[in-house]
């Protein structure tokens, strides 16, 4: 087991350590005021708007294979049902001061699906790196609904009536949603050879890009710790419950006899840190930013032990 963890750890903490190495040179820079934080959210938005859709559509265009993967359909169902519970789970922790602390209760179950999963993804799996995508923007089609929805609502302390459409309506998942309905309805063959090799040009730059963004947003936001007892009940839910249930599932299910990047992928996802979207909503509709910035900043250094920590264990099975 050991050895194991060793030689996982090794594998994965090279792209978790880009992301740190990133966000203390975007500190640097940031602090130096070379770079704003206009400048962080106009590349935030670029990233959002044009990179991320334009790599989510060319992978799933090309490499979503839904014969090969018949059960497809379960994993953002199955996205939607554990962070719903992982929510409620956190909210168990919380009881006594349940109002007050509603603002972090997603940080336990609402993972960073894309902007950090996918550079450790492309760092462990090379090779295999865009199928390994396309089962990361399978989550994403689940988790993004509810990120926008419950996840917004109380990070943000609004209420439901505050709650937009458009706020869940975004380029990611629209361009997750046409992807797939192209490869299923068989009409791939009507997009022109152009238009496709266009997207997949414009979509190698998500994950730099991304890297930045989550690297100058983690330089920007932290300037003090929440309190230790608080975040070690949303750090036991995040990466303790989350994962070993995720675990649990694979092991009941047999999943990865059949499909053993799939599970590692899901292991990943579930031993990931909070979504970084969050700080996005906080900026934007308000919040505690130093609160919710102050945990998803503790919860990088301790996803570096999480990820090859959870990922040896279902090596072990």
């Amino acid at each position: 087991m050991a050895e194991l963890f060793t030689n996982t750890f090794l594998s994965v903490s090279g792209g978790i350590l880009k992301i740190f190495i990133i966000a203390f040179l975007a500190g640097i820079l940031v602090w130096k005021k070379i770079i704003r934080e206009e400048h962080i959210d106009a590349l935030s938005k670029i990233t959002v708007y044009v990179f991320l859709p334009c790599l989510i559509f060319s992978v799933i265009f090309s490499g979503f294979k839904p014969e090969e993967l018949p059960i497809w359909w379960t994993i953002p169902l199955g996205v939607i049902f554990f962070t719903v519970a992982g929510t409620g789970i956190s909210a168990l922790f919380f009881l006594r001061k349940l109002k007050s602390a509603r603002s972090i209760l997603p940080l336990g179950s609402m993972q960073n699906a894309a902007y950090l999963a996918l550079p450790i993804g492309e760092f462990i799996y090379h090779d295999q790196f865009n199928q390994f995508a396309v089962y990361c923007f399978l989550v994403v089609l689940g988790i993004s609904p509810v990120l926008w929805t419950l996840g917004n609502i109380l990070v943000t302390n609004k209420s439901w009536s505050e709650l937009r459409i458009k706020d869940m309506i975004n380029p990611p998942l629209i361009a997750n949603i046409l992807a797939i309905l192209l490869v299923l309805t068989h009409t791939k063959p009507f997009v022109p050879v152009l238009i496709a090799d266009t997207f997949d040009f414009m979509g190698k730059a998500a994950v730099p890009a991304a890297t930045l963004v989550l690297g100058s947003t983690l330089a920007t936001v932290f300037k003090s710790l929440p309190s230790w007892g608080e975040s070690l009940k949303i750090l036991f839910v995040k990466f303790v419950v989350m994962p070993a249930s995720v675990i649990l599932l694979i092991h009941l299910t047999g999943l990865r006899e059949h499909y053993s990047l799939l599970s590692e992928a899901l292991v990943i996802q579930a031993a990931t840190a909070p979504a970084t979207s969050f700080i996005i909503q906080v900026r934007t509709y308000g919040g505690d930013l130093q609160r919710v910035g102050g945990h998803i900043f503790i919860s990088y250094f301790v996803t570096l032990i999480a990820i090859p920590l959870w990922l040896s264990v279902i090596r072990l099975f």
